[in-house]
Parts: C-alpha cells; sequence; structure tokens
C-alpha cells in the first residue's frame, strides 16, 4: 500500500472517497476491484469503507461528512461528542451534519443532515480529525434544536459542566448566532451559566429571583471540609444581618437510600460553620416557585427593588 494511501486511510478511520483514493496513489480500476470482490465496501455516492465488516460510529461519521461533494461538518451533539460531550436522550445517538442551505447529500440511516444558510467552509474546525464546527456554535445549534428552550438551556449547562467550553464561548457565539430557536432562554441561560450555575435546578432558582424580585445568590460556592476537601454548595446568600443563608437543591438521585447519609454528614458540615440551611428538590425550584420564594423570603433574603432603594438612599445621604 502507498504511504500516501496508508496514511490517508489511518488519519480517516479507514473511510475515504473515491477521488481521494485516487489521488492517495491507486486507480478507481483498482477500487472497483476490491468492492466488486467485497473485500471494501461502498457507501452512498462516493464513499469508500477500506474493509468488509459493519462500520464503527467514527466510520459512520467520516462516511457522513465525505459523501457531500460540497462543504459539510459534524453539527450539535455530533461535534460535541468529538470533544468528549456526554448528554442524556436518544437524540445524541443520531449522526448529526451541517451544509449549506440546498445542497444535495445523501440520506444514511442513522445520521440527520441539517442545512443553514449560516455555514461556511471557514466555520469547519479539522483540528481533531473529523470536520466539525467550534463547541460554542454545536452546543448552540443542539440547544435550538430542542423541542423546548428547558432542554435547551441543560444542553447549555451540561456543556459547560463538562468543560467542553466556557460561559463566554457562548456568549460570543450567541452574538452571531442569527435568529434561532429559544435564543432569548439560551441568552438567560448563559448569563446564569456565567454567574456560577451548573445544573438546570441552579438555572430555575435563578429564573424565581428573577420573576420575583430577589436578590440573586452566589452559586457554586466553595468550601473546604474538615477533610480539607473542596465542596460546592449550590445557592448562598449574606443576609442584611450578617446571616448567611445556603439553599440546597436535591436532585432525583438525592431520594435514594444510598445518599441519605452522606447529605445529611454534608448538611452537619455546613451548619457547623455558621450557616443555616434550607433545602428543596429539583421539581420545588421549577414548579413551585412561589411557595420557595414565600419561604426566602421568610427567612430573610432581601428583594432587589429594597437592596436598589437602600443604595440610592445611602447616595442621597452622603
Amino acid at each position: 500500500m502507498p504511504n500516501r494511501l496508508e496514511t490517508l486511510l489511518r488519519s480517516q478511520a479507514g473511510v475515504a472517497t473515491i477521488p481521494q483514493l485516487v489521488a492517495a496513489g491507486t486507480t478507481a480500476h483498482r477500487v472497483r476491484a476490491h468492492v466488486d470482490a467485497h473485500r471494501w465496501q461502498r457507501y452512498g455516492d462516493r464513499c469508500v469503507l477500506t474493509h468488509n465488516s459493519t462500520p464503527s460510529r467514527v466510520q459512520w461519521m467520516w462516511i457522513a461528512v465525505l459523501d457531500n461533494r460540497g462543504p459539510a461538518a459534524l453539527a450539535g451533539f455530533s461535534a460535541l461528542e468529538v470533544r468528549g460531550f456526554r448528554y442524556f436522550g436518544d437524540e445524541p445517538a443520531q449522526i448529526h451534519v451541517v451544509v449549506p442551505r440546498g445542497a444535495t447529500y445523501h440520506r444514511f440511516p442513522g445520521v440527520r443532515v441539517h442545512e443553514s444558510r449560516r455555514f461556511r467552509v471557514t466555520d469547519i474546525v479539522t483540528a481533531a480529525g473529523l470536520p466539525r464546527l467550534p463547541a460554542a456554535r454545536s452546543a448552540l445549534d443542539a440547544g435550538a434544536w430542542q423541542p423546548h428552550p428547558r432542554y435547551a438551556c441543560g444542553v447549555l449547562a451540561s456543556v459547560v459542566q463538562q468543560r467542553i467550553c466556557t460561559p463566554l464561548d457562548l456568549a460570543e457565539a450567541l452574538r452571531t448566532v442569527g435568529r434561532v430557536r429559544h435564543k432569548q432562554a439560551m441568552r438567560l441561560a448563559v448569563h446564569d451559566i456565567a454567574g456560577g450555575a451548573e445544573a438546570l435546578s441552579e438555572i430555575d432558582v435563578a429564573g424565581l429571583c428573577r420573576r420575583f424580585s430577589l436578590v440573586p445568590p452566589d452559586r457554586q460556592v466553595v468550601r473546604l471540609d474538615r477533610e480539607g476537601r473542596r465542596r460546592y454548595l449550590d445557592c448562598e446568600w449574606h443576609l442584611p444581618d450578617g446571616r448567611v443563608l445556603v439553599l440546597e437543591i436535591d436532585g432525583a438521585h438525592h431520594m435514594r437510600a444510598e445518599h441519605w447519609e452522606s447529605d445529611l454528614r454534608r448538611e452537619r458540615g455546613i451548619v457547623t460553620t455558621g450557616r443555616r440551611v434550607l433545602r428543596c428538590t429539583a421539581n420545588e425550584a421549577r414548579h413551585d416557585q412561589a411557595a420557595l420564594a414565600a419561604d426566602l423570603v421568610a427567612i430573610g433574603v432581601p428583594s432587589c427593588r429594597l437592596v436598589s432603594a437602600s443604595i440610592g438612599q445611602s447616595r442621597l445621604t452622603r
């Protein structure tokens, strides 16, 4: 096998187009001979898989991208998957590819092709091998393709939590994303994530504070436990009377018996530092916000309006 051909197939997981194979030193006749002998396989209009077994997921990604005659790249969840992103649901199981609006393409099972007016050759990133869109653009696309804005916000929170990109990257991408679905919800989510929210429940608390005009909390506050390990507090308020209030938001996994004892130990560790602790479920933070807001007000979380009035009065006094 010529060195150029070996290098090509190694870099593309054994997948190539017929023009690529010919340019690398083989001939179209030899390609046909391998295909006719069932040593190689044809896929789509011009792709060849240089073995006769079932394609792997990475090979399917290469086929989906290379078979298009024009520019194409992995997008959405698939572009994030190449960066190591993991997400729940069935949609990430599909391979997502973006092509220019109006492009012609072959339809493969399990491959979803998105046509975009905003897609250009200069948008493609090839540093990781497979052509893909940048992580921030892919996260926003994946969010915009969700049926509900809450799912879109969940995508952005997960991307930042898994360190695929930063809130600043997302904010910068939002400036040029154009008119897409859930844009306003994603903009608010990026603002909350930049403030420290790394879970949907924490984004819900930020929305609760906006809705009921409460001072927003500090999020993901770092503290050291007795063993010197770093722990993170979901939400923390420094109240006007000097007390420190912590709101711990329990997801579904906290309902399991094996988490109960560790949660009690964690709460004792927080209380012994002088903080007061309130607990709520993620479901309450989302669906019972009025009751949760009333409890926060009752314990002393101030209103944004009162804080603004106090600041204005102090300026007048000066």
